[in-house]
């Protein structure tokens, strides 16, 4: 074969994905790009001007554009880099997949470089036989999101789209009780149980997702539900209440239940640094107990995590651990204070004021230590002059740490009055520094829901907190109210469950003046 400048070999073009992301294409179908990241590869023109037939090679068998595909489900997996479950892999599932990888690199949950989507895709890839409720997890978020963005097409529009969705959820769920059926009965090996594990967490992590985001389903849609599963009536709880109950008892649980040694490597790890947020956010946002204050768990969560990206973020949710764990405390103290207003403080009374105490110095320390640090990134006003990942993690850690300041005061200004007949020191921040801290909290919402690629369920915590210390600031009010709305219009319509919480705050809070 004659090589150099005219040699008879084809000109390689970009595919037009590769052209729109700036990325470099290796010229085949799909190219290994698109084909990582589960997109539609598609050129513009042949590449070498002709019209002849696509020539697929696999394992030395050579395969037509008529010929291929009967039959080839597992090639087709192989080269799309798409799980596929039984029943063959249709162009709306790779819709589907392709918008669920737009909808996680939209909702980032830790502001970390690598995203819950990478994981999830992999897992799903290695797994396809114990994974297809995982499978179906991900085409269910995938059609609900080209929903929300209107993207959703073929005939019957949006309400095909919905009950697109709808149709994986139920799927999903099927598989995954079949699934929790097998573990029960210890089916397969241990490497096979482990497996089956990680498919299982994450997809109870995605269903929590999709149904916090689904319950304005088009009417067409909503006529099918009753043929369908009965867990997906949780979709059409606008309180939020069932998709508390899901997370409680569903990643929750399933996460504790898994252990630490679980969580040490690989996808464990990699669910731990994802999940590990929303139960931070979970416990605070309900004031119950969490596992995360094992001793097991706390010494994972501060050796195990990989990657200097999310430090800052990694450190403050371990106080924030603490912090739930003291109000849990507190909590069942102050309820013995009022059944038996007479004892004197014991040893269980100075220990919580010294460890609010200790917390609060923790705080400190933290602040000094990282937010000089981003001072380069994101100001005080919540303006930023970078998008990278490092900044994003940043942001979300500077509004936690503001909400987190105010909780902590929190623990003992709603009792303060027990604390004061202790004559124990609590402590409290004084009004001028809550305030601060909730026009701190109000400021970096709104630039992350602008112009970061963070989640907006993230927020839901800090803007409850912050909602709490606005009782009397109208002002303040109708900011919340309109961040909530935001992340309500991205599809996260259990932020409404938190705006009528804070409506009804706010109500009581006026008719007492």
């Amino acid at each position: 074969m004659q090589l150099g400048p005219f040699d008879r070999r084809k000109k390689l073009s970009r595919c037009q994905a590769c052209a729109a992301s700036h990325l470099k294409c290796s010229g085949e179908r799909p190219c290994a790009s698109c084909a990582r990241r589960g997109v539609a590869c598609s050129y513009a023109a042949a590449r070498d001007g002709g019209g002849g037939p696509l020539i697929l090679l696999e394992r030395g068998r050579q395969q037509t554009s008529a010929s291929w595909g009967a039959g080839r489900e597992t090639q087709t997996a192989r080269l799309q880099r798409v799980v596929t479950p039984p029943g063959g892999l249709a162009d709306e599932q790779l819709r589907h997949v392709y918008f669920f990888d737009v909808f996680v690199r939209r909702n980032s949950f830790t502001g970390r470089a690598r995203t819950c989507g990478d994981e999830v895709t992999a897992l799903a890839e290695r797994h396809s036989q114990q994974g297809s409720h995982l499978y179906h997890a991900m085409l269910a978020l995938g059609a609900r999101y080209a929903v929300q963005l209107h993207a959703a097409d073929g005939p019957g529009g949006r309400s095909s789209g919905l009950l697109s969705a709808l149709g994986h959820y139920s799927k999903a769920v099927s598989h995954l009780r079949l699934a929790l059926d097998a573990q029960a009965r210890g089916k397969g090996g241990r490497r096979q149980q482990e497996q089956q594990r990680m498919c299982i967490l994450w997809t109870t992590l995605l269903l929590g997702l999709f149904e916090v985001s689904a319950s304005d389903a088009h009417p067409t849609a909503q006529q099918t539900l009753t043929t369908l599963t009965p867990r997906t009536q949780l979709m059409n709880d606008a309180t939020g209440a069932a998709w508390r109950q899901h997370i409680i008892h569903g990643t929750a649980q399933a996460l504790a239940a898994s252990g630490p040694s679980a969580c040490r490597s690989g996808p464990g790890l990699a669910f731990f640094t994802q999940a590990r947020v929303f139960e931070v956010c979970r416990t605070i946002l309900f004031n119950e107990a969490t596992f995360l204050t094992e001793p097991e768990w706390v010494r994972l969560a501060r050796e195990g995590l990989p990657g200097d990206d999310g430090r800052p973020l990694d450190s403050l949710l371990d106080i924030m651990v603490m912090c739930s764990r003291l109000r849990v405390r507190a909590g069942a103290f102050i309820e013995g204070q009022e059944a038996a207003p007479e004892m004197q403080a014991d040893a269980e009374a100075r220990a919580i004021a010294s460890d609010g105490h200790h917390l609060r110095e923790a705080l400190r320390c933290w602040h000094e230590a990282y937010t000089a640090q981003s001072s380069k990134g994101v100001d005080a006003r919540g303006d930023s002059d970078s998008d990278s990942d490092g900044d994003a993690s940043m942001l979300l850690a500077r509004v936690f740490f503001a909400a987190t300041s105010i909780y902590l005061s929190g623990i003992f200004d709603y009792s303060a009055a027990h604390w004061q007949r202790l004559q124990l020191p609590a402590a409290t921040l004084d009004a001028a520094t809550v305030q601060q801290h909730v026009a701190c909290v109000l400021a970096l919402t709104a630039a992350a829901l602008e112009r970061s690629r963070l989640s907006p369920l993230l927020f839901l915590f800090p803007l409850r907190i912050a909602g709490a210390r606005s009782r009397r600031q109208p002002r303040q009010q109708q900011r919340i109210t309109a961040l909530l709305g935001r992340v309500a219009g991205d599809g996260f319509v259990v932020a409404a469950t938190v705006g009528a919480e804070l409506r009804e705050l706010w109500a009581l809070a006026a008719g007492g003046e």
